[in-house]
């Protein structure tokens, strides 16, 4: 027998002991890498691995035991021919615990593919040594696994790698900005690179080298910032593009109109207005992307005019456009392609049209559609219904009226409605209320009316529900209904709001509160409902995060609110509460309450110092109540807060510098109190008050110089700039500010504040001396009340800066002088009081002043012009020049001016400081100017005498 077949003869047996041995390896690696895990039993990874796999998870390694052969277990795949180990699929299986640098996965030499994605391996490391399998590994995902740290350098070995998935691990999970640019460049045959919530913060180069064979770039919210390079858009094998919610800025380059294979493009969310899109580039994209399915551009500034007519047999699925700027009308067919799945244009004003109507002849599959805050407007058509699919409408913000179709009915697998803000009216029809899989109900801010429909309270899917702001009526008492027809059985009930309505009934707040176990926000507020409560000690939801129950008759500060340990915000104004606000107040969402509003009640005693836990508070209003003592020095450790309202009280104090110290105050309100003293400074702070807008001392005793050093810091006050065309309110917490504020000559309730809103008012206290010329440079404030003191001196000529102010009052002081002529160039003021100073001269003309009526300027004796009845005489003067500072405020006073000095020319030089000097030593300019007038009528009858001889 040759060499050659004993060498065959042998060859079975060598290859099955070497397959033997490599198995034995294998599965000796693979349980010492099962030995540092353990299973976990999650509903969340159940949600997360339902949504992604279609499937719940499961214990992948309930069968791994050294009974069977490794290539058998869960997860495990193997090379048939030489039982390698050649993939590992762990994805959702259950697993916890920690991943080794030294992990035995890194003995498994012939290791291809390596999915951990969707387990728990918190506070683990990606191996350093991940390099070892640079000759075999060609797909790895641990997305969602938990990892921290940094991305080992020797990641770029794994020079095979067709597919790498990093994403959504820990908060601190990062790659260095070199290696992401090395993976991209030296991965040639990468075709799927997802890093989405992986840190890397940098700016990309604008000539950034890629691997042509890629198909797939997730880079969502990964820090880059900067512009896009344009090389990212020449990758023709491109199918799926993810930038999105990153700080990417300027123009998206030409080249996307290159890429007509893309199937999937995400670049939103890169900031408001941060990043543009020619609108030309965007149509020639559009037109050659003959794949492209899914489009996200929320917030991609577009300024785009739709087309009137789209191609209805685009395969288009998801086409959103939110924040984008779209211009026109929406086109009529835009509800009819037939592949449609998401449709979402909000917050598009200039878009308008009528909501098109739908082709009930095909099957459209859309499940999302959100066109509000766009400026639409009709009646909603009876053709939504067609749409059988829909899980989320929202049509919100918009001009819609009539009342609501009753094709509603059909959307059987709807989960999300919401329309509110708009003109809707009519009762709300009882069908709606029989959609089971109905969660969530905004229907608040239109115009229904009538009752509530008892087929509400059957609704057991319902979580949220706003009903207000509407004209809603009749009684929903918890009790009235019966056992199967109250709020008590909507046990899934998360969010209630009922407020600004008029229904009628009394409730029990801590039966409500007890019944619904997993109500976590109550509003109330101004809904017609009185509460009454019995103080017993009912359970409360741990998570209960808003209260508000506004002018709800309520008498007693309810025990049970003591068990809100979590509380976000809390309003009880408007009631009839009485007595003390409790100690134990305190102890009220101690580190998360935002809002404490107890206004407008009938509340004694002293304010309690007890707010050191409440870092997070942003509002503490006490205003309309009864309450004396002092400020408490403990809300200096509410660093966080933005709005202090103390007015209408009993408390004396002197001025709380202190709150100076406190960086994002933005209101403090301390009228018609007993504060007394001077406007010293006591802040801690170079520069305090930094960020206040709105002051508000009136109605006090406040005495001395109005505070200079304050005015300079107001930089809030200057120079505010409006951000966009909409309207924005301040808002504390989650609910609006509103105040109470004298402007205009009248005191307003303003219910809601705009942000650029600022308001000074020192009126009715006993300021004296000067206005200083600073207040000029609050060029932005609205309001300006210095009125019902004791001021003197001139109104200052920098007043004319104040180019937005609408209401100015500085009647009832002892100005003098003359109105200056630059307040005639304040183009927005509505309102000015002048009445009763010392003011003398003509009143200026122009613009603004021929708007004022003589109410504005009475009281001042030697004030003359209209809108007076009292006519200025013409006395031919010389032209005075306009005093502007301090330094010619000085030469008045002291009666010398540079009129002496001029003097001399024709008195002699000598004789002109002489005099001069008699003026400054006698302290009587009016004589002197008569001596002068009279030397300077001789010598000029001399000089006649002397030409005419």
């Amino acid at each position: 027998m040759s060499y050659p077949v004993l060498f065959f003869f042998f060859l079975p047996f060598f290859c099955i002991s070497s397959s033997s041995v490599n198995t034995t390896q294998q599965t000796h690696a693979l349980l010492l890498f099962k030995q540092n895990l353990t299973s976990i039993n999650d509903t969340l990874y159940d949600y997360l691995c339902e949504d992604w796999l279609g499937s719940g998870y499961s214990p992948v390694m309930m069968n791994w035991n050294t009974s069977t052969d490794c290539c058998d277990w869960n997860g495990v795949t193997c090379d048939r021919s030489t039982g390698d180990v050649i993939g590992l699929d762990l994805s959702c299986g259950m697993l916890q615990g920690t991943i080794h640098p030294n992990t035995t996965l890194l003995h498994l030499p012939h290791l291809q593919r390596l999915n951990l994605a969707y387990n728990d391996f918190a506070d683990s490391q990606l191996p350093p040594d991940i390099g070892r399998l640079s000759n075999s590994l060609t797909h790895l995902n641990i997305s969602n696994c938990g990892f921290t740290g940094q991305v080992p350098t020797y990641i770029s070995h794994l020079h095979n790698l067709v597919s790498l998935d990093l994403s959504w691990n820990g908060i601190d999970f990062s790659l260095e900005p070199r290696l992401f640019i090395n993976l991209l460049q030296n991965l040639t045959v990468m075709e799927e690179l997802s890093l989405e919530y992986v840190i890397i913060s940098s700016v990309l180069p604008a000539n950034l080298n890629i691997s042509s064979s890629l198909k797939l770039l997730n880079l969502r919210s990964t820090g880059l910032q900067g512009n896009i390079p344009h090389n990212i858009f020449n990758l023709q094998s491109l199918e799926t593009l993810y930038l999105s919610r990153n700080s990417f800025t300027g123009y998206v380059p030409a080249e996307i109109s290159l890429l007509s294979k893309l199937v999937s493009l995400d670049l939103s969310s890169n900031g408001i207005d941060n990043l543009l899109l020619e609108p030309h580039i965007f149509s020639i994209f559009l037109k050659n992307s003959t794949f492209l399915k899914d489009l996200w551009l929320s917030e991609v500034n577009i300024g785009f005019v739709l087309p009137t007519y789209l191609n209805i047999s685009s395969p288009l699925r998801s086409l959103v456009l939110s924040f984008t700027s779209l211009q026109g009308k929406l086109p009529d067919n835009i509800l009819n392609l037939e592949y449609l799945k998401e449709l979402d244009l909000q917050g598009n004003n200039d878009l308008s049209g009528q909501l098109p109507k739908v082709n009930t002849s095909i099957s459209i599959p859309l499940y999302w559609l959100d066109l509000s805050n766009t400026s639409l407007s009709g009646e909603i058509p009876t053709s939504i219904g067609h749409f059988k699919s829909l899980v989320y409408l929202s049509l919100s913000d918009c001009s819609l009226n009539g009342s609501l179709p009753d094709s509603l009915v059909n959307l059987r697998n709807l989960e999300f409605l919401y329309l509110s803000s708009n003109m809707l009216s009519g009762t709300l029809p009882s069908s709606l209320f029989t959609l089971h899989s109905l969660q969530y109900i905004r229907l608040g801010k239109n115009k229904f009316h009538g009752n509530v429909p008892l087929e509400l309270f059957s609704l057991q899917s319902i979580k949220g529900l706003s009903l207000t702001g509407n004209h809603l009526t009749g009684r929903i008492d918890v009790l009235d209904h019966g056992p199967m027809q109250t709020f008590q059985q909507l046990t899934n009930l998360t969010y209630l709001d009922l407020s600004s309505n008029s229904f009628i009934g009394v409730w029990e707040l801590d039966t409500l509160l007890s019944s619904l176990k997993n109500l976590e926000t109550l509003i109330l507020s101004y809904s017609g409902v009185s509460l009454t409560t019995n103080n017993a000690n009912h359970y409360v939801n741990p998570d209960f995060g808003i209260l508000s129950l506004a002018s709800c008759s309520l008498k007693v500060f309810p025990l049970s609110f003591q068990a809100m340990a979590i509380l976000k915000h809390l309003d009880l104004s408007s009631n009839d509460i009485q007595g003390h606000i409790p100690d134990w107040v305190g102890e009220i969402g101690a580190h998360r309450l935002s809002v404490l509003d107890l206004s407008n009640n009938s509340i004694s005693g002293t304010i309690p110092d007890v707010y050191e836990d409440w870092v997070k508070l942003e509002g503490f209003v006490l205003n309309g109540n009864q309450l004396e003592g002092k400020v408490p020095t403990s809300l200096n450790k509410c660093q966080k807060l933005r709005i202090i309202d103390l007015g209408n009280n009993h408390l004396n104090d002197t001025f709380p510098g202190w709150l100076g110290d406190l960086p994002n105050l933005q209101a403090l309100v301390l009228r018609s109190n007993n504060f007394h003293g001077g406007i010293l400074t006591s802040s801690m702070v170079k520069f305090p008050f930094p960020s206040l807008r709105i002051l508000d001392l009136s109605h006090n005793g406040f005495v001395g110089q109005l505070p200079r050093k304050y005015f300079q810091n107001f930089n809030a006050m200057k120079n505010v700039v409006k951000r966009n065309t909409l309207p924005e309110y301040v808002v504390v917490g989650r609910m609006y500010y509103s105040i109470i504020v004298a402007m205009k000559g009248v005191v307003l309730d303003i219910p809601r504040l705009l942000v650029e809103y600022t308001i000074v008012d020192l009126s009715n206290n006993k300021f004296e001396g000067e206005i200083p010329n600073i207040i000029g440079n609050l060029n932005s404030l609205k309001v300006l009340n210095l009125s019902h003191n004791s001021l003197t001196g001139h109104i200052p000529q920098a007043f004319g800066k104040i180019s937005e102010i609408e209401s100015l009052d500085l009647s009832w002081n002892q100005l003098v002088g003359e109105i200056p002529q630059s307040l005639a160039n304040l183009t927005f003021l509505g309102f000015l009081n002048l009445s009763q100073n010392h003011l003398v001269g003509r009143i200026p003309q122009g613009k603004q002043f021929n708007t004022f009526e003589g109410s504005s300027f009475g009281g001042n004796p030697k004030l003359c012009g209209l809108p007076l009845p009292k006519r200025c005489i013409e006395h031919p003067q010389e032209p005075q020049h306009e005093r502007d500072g301090d330094e010619d405020e000085d030469e008045e006073e002291s009666g010398f001016t540079w009129k002496v000095v001029m003097m001399g020319y024709g008195c002699g030089t000598l004789l002109g400081f002489v005099l001069g000097y008699v003026m400054l030593s006698s302290g009587r300019p009016k004589w002197f100017n008569a001596i002068a007038e009279q030397m300077t009528l001789r010598f000029k009858t001399r000089q006649d005498n002397i030409i005419s001889s």
